[in-house]
């Protein structure tokens, strides 16, 4: 047998760049509440805190501003984005929207590879609920989406959920720890997979709607009390 030629060649995955490792670093800070709503990003902090330039440090801030997480006040600078409820709620709305294209659209083209590996996801969801773990159950949520967003076939709609999701995730990650909110997600996501599995695409679409919706209301009944929590969460470190 004749090995084809592809079963010689690695697929080069270039190392990130300096900015780059700064952008996911600081999402990932962003979105757990290090750097709270409205709080300045200074560049020189950041610099000494990461060990790199200012250059490097704008350079990630520009990319983050593009994803709406930060915002540039001229003459001021760089702080985290803020959103009221009115503004999330409109997002809520955009989500539902797009999602449910989504996860149709899954439904009706995934592989059944794609949905094995969406079934795991919700598999690991399932069990960060039953051990109260927040933060295992946040990556899984993620994990989940992004096995979606791989199967839906829509490179334009993956593109405006991941400028959508950059938003959402930082009060998604604190709305999990409400109303029961782990253990609802995870009877939902049972629900999806079992409708995925079914090739059953209005089915599917309807519980994903239901979904968001419920999320969005949990969002709204506590926002106050996220937006508290948010800052009393460990703060980013001090530069001296």
């Amino acid at each position: 047998m004749i090995a084809k030629r592809s079963d010689y060649v690695k697929v080069y995955q270039r190392p990130p760049t300096v900015s780059e490792s700064i952008v996911q670093q600081l999402k990932e800070d962003i979105i757990k509440g290090v750097y709270l709503p409205g709080e300045r990003m200074k560049i020189l902090d950041l610099a000494k805190r990461f060990g790199v330039s200012q250059t490097s440090v704008r350079e990630a801030l520009k990319v983050l501003q593009k994803s709406d997480l930060v915002t540039e006040i001229p003459r001021k600078g760089y702080f985290v984005t803020e959103l009221s409820l009115e503004e999330l709620m409109d997002m809520w709305k955009i989500k539902e929207e797009l999602w449910s294209l989504a996860f149709s659209w899954f439904a009706e083209r995934a592989t059944d590879e794609q949905i094995r590996k969406a079934k795991e996801c919700v598999h690991q969801f399932r069990e960060a609920y039953l051990e109260n773990d927040v933060d295992k159950a946040f990556e899984a949520n993620f994990a989940l989406t992004d096995v979606i967003l791989e199967g839906c076939g829509s490179r334009k709609l993956v593109s405006l959920l991941q400028s959508i999701e950059d938003q959402a995730k930082r009060y998604r990650y604190l709305s999990l720890e409400y109303e029961d909110n782990l253990r609802v997600s995870s009877q939902y996501f049972a629900e999806l997979i079992r409708a995925i599995e079914k090739r059953n695409v209005q089915k599917t679409e309807q519980l994903i709607r239901e979904y968001i919706r419920f999320s969005g209301s949990v969002l709204e009944k506590n926002y106050n009390n996220i937006i508290s929590k948010m800052r009393k969460r460990p703060r980013a470190p001090v530069i001296q």
